[in-house]
């Protein structure tokens, strides 16, 4: 009789475990239908705040947050518990934004979703809106915000050619747009030095294959320096 001690033991152990999962199941099943309900707008509806960013000299932040229901672009001061909002902005969202300076905001946005987006500038006070790319049909991209020169970025516009993007240096105190370059449909991207000048430009070549163009100066003509195959990747970070 002894040797079945052991057997009854287990039985009895097995019988305490399966009674205790089950409860445990009883319990978990009861919870799960008192899980609250998670509205589907939820995952849909805008952020409260989204898109940090501080300005070059650190003294402000600034962020996207909704107005009525659209994501528009405010700034506070560091330190400083009130915020200003810089656009109003109430049929489409806001496409996106960065500082060029301590004193000014570029955003991206366009007209009733056809995506030509449009670029803007607004004073850190809201004041003094301008408008550099209203060219109807056209779509502005942003190329380098250049942050060693306060007064110029490079912006990307395809107003020669709806199928390419040609680089332009903006001034941004007069509005006034340079084209800097033709692309000839085959480049990819444009690098820039810390004088804001176009020395290096990456082109597809046979559809597969990359080319790095460089040159000494604005003047000179762009030159390869280097071509890879799918295989192999070559990329410029910036330059010293």
């Amino acid at each position: 009789m002894s040797k079945l001690y052991p057997i009854i033991y287990l039985s009895l152990i097995f019988l305490i475990t399966s009674c205790g999962n089950k409860e445990s199941n009883e319990i978990l099943n009861e919870n799960m239908l008192k899980a609250k309900q998670i509205p589907l707008e939820d995952f849909f509806k805008n952020p409260e705040k989204s898109s940090y960013q501080i300005s070059p000299n650190g003294d402000y932040f600034s962020f996207m947050a909704p107005y009525k229901s659209r994501m528009n672009i405010f700034i506070q001061k560091r330190g400083d518990s009130s915020t200003v909002q810089l656009t109003f902005e109430e049929d489409r969202d806001v496409a996106g934004y960065f500082w060029p300076n301590d004193n000014q905001i570029m955003f991206l946005k366009d007209d009733g979703g056809d995506e030509n987006y449009h670029l803007f500038g607004v004073e850190i006070d809201g004041s003094n809106l301008v408008p550099y790319t209203d060219f109807e049909g056209v779509r502005a991209q942003m190329i380098d915000d250049l942050p060693d020169q306060d007064d110029f970025v490079v912006i990307g516009l395809n107003k020669r050619n709806k199928q390419v993007f040609d680089p332009y240096r903006l001034n941004l105190t007069s509005g006034e747009l340079t084209m800097i370059a033709e692309n000839p449909g085959n480049i990819q991207g444009w690098m820039f030095d810390h004088n804001g000048k176009l020395r290096i430009a990456t082109a597809i070549v046979d559809g597969v294959n990359q080319s790095i163009l460089y040159r000494d100066s604005e003047e000179e003509e762009f030159k390869t320096i280097i071509t890879t195959n799918f295989k192999e990747g070559f990329s410029p970070q910036f330059f010293t």
